[in-house]
């Protein structure tokens, strides 16, 4: 007897037939209570059928992911099109070019023979790059500042790792308008950066740190230039205050070119504690109203030092530290703290002392001490390592230059 053969559709209706199918969910066998699942492609007999991969498939794939690669990468490219107009950025708007002389719109230039070249080389590059070669985060800018060197006696400061800015007058006033107050509190070292301050305030090379309407026609012939920090008769004509410009502006030649009259002073120590006269300078600080137009009072920035007066002296050191936190503590306002190390030593060294390893010692500990107290510190034994000395222990106007603009670029780092 003939036996007709099934067909594929007598197999699928016979239930007789006992064929396993790929999925249980699939096809004709969904209960209407499950929702629907799409399962894989299935050929007859409920046999799954295999996508197979081939040369234009893959070549297509490759090439759509190179597009999209492409186009994520010019959205980058041109972010700051629309990230830049809603943003503040410490940057300074231009960069500065390699062959620029920083200093030239400075009172005394010729006089002095002091350009910025021998002071700060900024990068050179293309410039859509340079912007990545300045320090980007506090702690990098404190590191590479503490940590650069001269390539020669003399030769311009480098920074290690990244740059820092050499602001132009208009960011100097708009960093400086950030703040409610500047103290500068410290021995000698510190004394000639706060000098180094007030000339990059004024604009003045040849007597921009002196009181010059208190000075003598003598005083005035002999102070100039390098003389504000080399001759001993002229110190005691150095500003020590905001206050004591602000109230002879009219009587200057060389005011402070800023419109804000954010208040600074430099407080003289030689240990500690200091004088009641200096904390009740400190406190009247504090307590200074805010000139912005909000309720938010802004920053009192306090920069610190002790090294030579104290023959480095890390005991005096940590109670000096602990003298002014406590101090800033009696006040809300918000307080950051910059502890300067000492300058190296210089060529002359005393018999029978190893004074730069003490130097050396010192800027480490007293790095470590301040650290621990939250207190961000800069270290400036390198960027005196290889500096001209007049008297092998100081050094004059163009270190004093670097270490304020150092101070300006902590400032806008706040």
């Amino acid at each position: 007897m003939s036996r007709r053969r099934a067909s594929n559709s007598d197999s699928l209706a016979s239930p007789s037939v006992n064929e396993a199918v790929a999925y249980p969910f699939s096809g004709m066998q969904q209960i209407h209570s499950f929702p629907q699942r799409r399962g894989p492609i299935e050929g007859p007999g409920g046999r799954r059928l295999v996508r197979r991969v081939t040369w234009r498939s893959s070549t297509y794939k490759l090439m759509a992911s190179l597009w999209v690669l492409g186009v994520l990468y010019i959205v980058w490219l041109i972010r700051d099109i629309f990230y830049l107009p809603f943003s503040y950025s410490s940057n300074p708007a231009v960069m500065a070019n390699a062959g620029d002389d920083l200093l030239a719109q400075y009172v005394g230039r010729e006089e002095c023979g002091i350009s910025s070249h021998a002071l700060y080389l900024p990068p050179s590059g293309d410039y859509s790059a340079l912007n990545e070669l300045y320090c980007q985060s506090r702690g990098s800018l404190l590191n590479s500042m503490s940590n650069g060197g001269r390539h020669g006696f003399g030769a311009p400061y480098t920074s290690q790792g990244c740059f820092y800015h050499w602001y132009t007058a208009a960011e100097i006033c708009e960093i400086l308008g950030r703040f409610d107050g500047v103290l500068f509190v410290g021995d000698d070292s510190l004394a000639d950066a706060y000098a180094g301050f007030n000339i990059l305030l004024r604009q003045d090379l040849q007597q921009g740190s002196l009181k010059g309407w208190e000075m003598s026609t003598t005083l005035q012939a002999i102070c100039g230039c390098d003389s504000q920090f080399t001759n001993p008769a002229c110190s005691s004509a150095r500003i020590t205050s905001s206050e004591e410009l602000y109230s002879r502006e009219s009587r200057t030649q060389t005011p402070y070119i800023c419109p804000t009259k954010t208040p600074h002073m430099f407080l003289p120590i030689t240990g500690s504690p200091a004088s009641s006269r200096d904390h009740n300078a400190f406190k009247t600080l504090l307590t200074r109203p805010s000139d912005s137009d909000s309720d938010q009072k802004k920053p009192i920035a306090v920069i610190q030092s002790l090294s030579l007066s104290t023959s480095y002296s890390l005991p005096t050191a940590k109670s000096s530290i602990d003298e002014w936190l406590t101090l800033a503590k009696t006040s809300a306002r918000s307080t950051p703290f910059l502890w300067v190390g000492p300058t190296a030593p210089g060529h002359q060294k005393p018999p029978g002392d190893n004074v730069h390893a003490s130097s050396w010692q010192y800027t480490q500990d007293t790095a470590q001490v301040a650290q621990a107290k939250g207190i961000d510190v800069l270290a400036m034994y390198n960027a005196t390592l290889q500096a001209e000395s007049w008297d092998g222990l100081h050094y004059g106007e163009e270190v004093a230059l670097i270490q304020a603009m150092m101070t300006f670029n902590w400032l806008a780092s706040l």
